[in-house]
């Protein structure tokens, strides 16, 4: 494949700065900067979740629901029952990671779809959210040290930045330069064969689905701290946009595979484009149709990708 289609994602987040910078005087703003930073590290957290489970050839659109979930969780410990924050926010993180394993089972172990599988558990995952907020917004007696930690910077970098790098950092090393990273990907690449391998595959499905319900547990802890309020019905919002980015991720870098630097990028384009857009005055409903027509380019581009490289 010729360098431009390779790295033609990072090219176009490349000419949407320079547009941007352009048309938009506020764009290169160190503001706006820590602003669409802050905002979009949380949706990168969800992203690399939600890439897991996809580099071993399955779905998970559980993330939203579990999202939402640990978040209405932690405020409901905090505020109403009186736990202490690390304590209620462990728990959030704890009950992401309980709803991956779930997913896991249902997937490696029982055989089930993972289509069908985690669009149930999501279902469930929001059907309680709805019944611990009885549709209210939780706003009142959220910690204020969760506030300030998910809502500060250190050294004008926002600290969620740094948690966001940090996770980026880490699933890169393991799936990358680890025998553990390379099985996944043999297992995405072709499941049965790796059966005949060797290859845990069973044990490694499960815990893909575990690490992006762990993820996704952890980002709905600091999305409480980041917006200081946590309601049901807000889970589908980060689906499509994390789906979106692990499809468009695998169309850049290494091309038909799904990969965390590549993640990282399609994440960075995205909120981009819609920050750029919404600074020239974009209507509200343009950020759920960029993300459709996104997810629907970035799956389309994927298979095209797939399909040059087995060739």
């Amino acid at each position: 494949m010729p360098w431009w289609g390779r790295y033609g994602v990072v090219l176009t987040l490349a000419l949407l700065v320079v547009v941007f910078a352009v048309t938009t005087p506020n764009f290169l703003n160190g503001d706006n900067f820590r602003i669409v930073a802050a905002s979009n590290s949380i949706a990168l957290i969800i992203a690399l979740g939600a890439l897991l489970p996809l580099m071993v050839g399955e779905f998970d659109l559980s993330v939203g629901a579990t999202v939402e979930l640990s978040s209405v969780l932690v405020a409901v410990l905090a505020s109403q029952h009186g736990w202490s924050l690390p304590t209620a926010a462990l728990a959030g993180v704890l009950i992401g990671t309980l709803i991956g394993l779930v997913n896991g089972i249902l997937v490696a172990v029982t055989g089930m779809s993972s289509f069908i599988a985690t669009l149930a558990v999501g279902s469930l995952a929001a059907g309680l959210s709805l019944y611990l907020t009885d549709g209210a917004i939780l706003f009142q007696g959220i910690p204020e040290s969760l506030r300030t930690f998910a809502q500060g910077s250190s050294d004008t970098v926002p600290k969620l930045l740094l948690v966001a790098a940090a996770v980026a950092v880490v699933l890169w090393y393991v799936t990358e330069r680890t025998p553990v990273g390379r099985q996944v990907a043999s297992i995405g690449l072709n499941k049965e064969a790796a059966q005949l391998m060797g290859i845990r595959t069973r044990s490694l499905v499960v815990g893909a689905f575990v690490t992006s319900g762990l993820l996704a547990g952890l980002a709905g802890v600091l999305l409480l701290g980041r917006v200081g309020s946590a309601s049901s019905g807000i889970g589908p919002t980060f689906l499509l946009p994390a789906l979106a980015a692990g499809f468009l991720g695998a169309t850049t870098i290494k091309v038909g595979r799904f990969n965390v630097v590549g993640t990282v990028i399609a994440v960075a384009l995205v909120a981009i484009g819609l920050n750029g857009l919404q600074l020239n005055g974009a209507p509200v409903w343009v950020e759920p149709v960029f993300d459709g027509a996104v997810l629907a380019v970035a799956v389309g581009a994927s298979r095209l990708a797939v399909l040059r490289s087995s060739r």
